[in-house]
């Protein structure tokens, strides 16, 4: 093959030189500086999380005292059942409605414990209830569960009536089936690990 020479020569090897230039620029110079520009980016989001980091590891023993009081005050306390097992809150729960039955004049005629239910930091305890007395005495003691504390629910209320033999003044004439619950803190939150 032979070369063209003069002006013809040196307008093709500046044409090679120009594609030669231009393959380099696209193929080699271009990804490195893409990935010189990535690495630096990727550099700069590491020392921020790096801060980041640190910041956290300084606030660490603050916040686990923080979190340390919380669980000993437990602020929740008021609204939530008592007992430190899901069967002295289910107690407690029947406790409650046995005694406002009684304070506004309702007969319990049986109570049973539901299965507690979890969902999510609280655990869910429940009870079904039969109790037998009169419309007065069922709202009065339904109001003092509902707006005292701790916090309890109504989750069905089933309310039959039934013919006395004798119609008197005061005679219990419901037949009253419900099913009462509360909330208190899950044992998986009180078991969490501290470290």
């Amino acid at each position: 093959m032979i070369l063209p020479t003069g002006l013809r020569g040196q307008l093709t090897a500046l044409a090679v030189l120009v594609i030669v230039a231009i393959l380099a620029v696209e193929f080699v110079i271009a990804p490195l500086i893409g990935r010189y520009l990535s690495t630096e980016e990727e550099i700069f989001e590491m020392r921020q999380d790096i801060a980041r980091y640190r910041h956290l590891l300084a606030e660490r023993s603050a916040l686990r005292e923080l979190a340390d009081k919380l669980q000993r005050n437990n602020p929740l306390a008021p609204i939530t059942l008592s007992g430190d097992n899901p069967a002295l809150a289910a107690a407690d729960l029947q406790q409650r409605l046995q005694n406002a039955a009684s304070k506004n004049g309702l007969r319990v005629l049986s109570l049973r414990i539901r299965p507690p239910g979890s969902g999510g930091n609280m655990e869910r305890i429940a009870i079904e209830a039969r109790l037998q007395g009169d419309i007065a005495s069922l709202r009065d003691m339904l109001f003092e569960l509902e707006t005292g504390t701790p916090y309890l629910f109504l989750e069905q209320l089933n309310i039959r009536t039934y013919a006395a033999r004798r119609r008197q003044v005061g005679t219990d004439n419901l037949d009253v089936r419900l099913e009462l619950y509360g909330m208190r803190p899950s044992d998986d939150d009180a078991r969490m690990p501290q470290g």
